[in-house]
């Protein structure tokens, strides 16, 4: 730890304004300007230059990833993120400044390339770029840059301003590696789970199941704030999900966690003994 004992990160203020200005119309010279910086590291990196940095302590970094590893990846590389990064206090992992500036650090180090900020789906962020640069057509075009625009702030650290809290969980691939990976280790650590890829294969569901899971979990916890409370609903769905494919539809999550607030607020799920919370959780799958 240094001194401070602060991290490494963006000016929260000065980084939403940047991210605000590039929004503000779409199509424009700057949002042109700024996706051809991005196919370039070290012009990208100059952009964020006025940006102010605060704290001193850098996370580690990561060993260097490929186009497809950072854009999705897989278990071993997100158990190795989390690893890594294990001694990330959580209320540091959830600030969209942190992220970004952990990012360019690893855009300067080499470890990963700018242009896959813009990479959609399973396609090239360089070649995203070009597509929507090399269109001038009207609207359309217009709004395909503003779109790839949007998709290289979501990936750097989230973008609170359109996608609410949940963006810094779930579009930034770093922040999302590491809180998916947490939730899976808290889970083991207290109920020693036989099969601990159960629960990593269920958050990996997809993207929205991850989502879905995010915004129960994380901003509605009135139910599952207690992590002891969280841990054994994971892992009880986790179970169920083996033998249930309908559990893997993220629909069906809605009544899921209707139910167990229910059942919280009858029982109070914190204070159950372990059997009793295992018994109270599995009613509502």
């Amino acid at each position: 730890m240094t001194s401070d004992g602060t991290y490494r990160e963006l000016s929260d203020e000065a980084f939403t304004r940047e991210r605000k200005k590039l929004l503000r119309v779409k199509g424009s010279v700057e949002q042109r300007h700024f996706l051809a910086l991005a196919k370039k590291p070290e012009e990208f990196i100059d952009f964020w230059s006025d940006v102010a940095v605060v704290g001193e302590e850098r996370v580690a970094d990561l060993e260097r990833l490929s186009e497809n590893e950072y854009r999705d990846p897989p278990p071993d590389t997100e158990a190795s993120v989390y690893q890594t990064w294990t001694d990330l206090p959580p209320a540091v992992a959830c600030r969209t400044s942190f992220w970004a500036s952990v990012t360019l650090d690893h855009i300067r180090n080499d470890v990963l390339h700018s242009s896959w900020l813009a990479a959609n789906g399973t396609g090239n962020g360089a070649a995203r770029i070009d597509e929507v640069l090399g269109n001038n057509e009207g609207d359309s075009a217009a709004n395909a840059i503003d779109r790839t625009v949007r998709t290289v702030l979501r990936r750097m650290g989230g973008l609170p301003e359109v996608r609410g809290n949940r963006s810094v969980y779930v579009d930034c691939p770093f922040s999302r590696a590491w809180w998916r990976e947490r939730f899976v280790r808290r889970a083991a650590a207290h109920y020693g789970i036989p099969n601990v890829d159960a629960v990593r294969c269920l958050l990996r569901t997809n993207q929205t199941y991850f989502e879905k899971f995010i915004d129960r979990i994380v901003f509605r916890n009135s139910t599952f704030g207690d992590e002891r409370v969280r841990s054994r609903f994971l892992s009880c769905l986790a179970e169920a999900r083996a033998s249930n494919s309908d559990l893997e539809n993220p629909q069906k999550l809605k009544p899921i966690f209707r139910q167990a607030a229910a059942q919280q607020g009858r029982l109070e799920l914190s204070l159950l003994s372990d059997d009793d919370l295992d018994s109270a959780l599995r009613q509502v799958l």
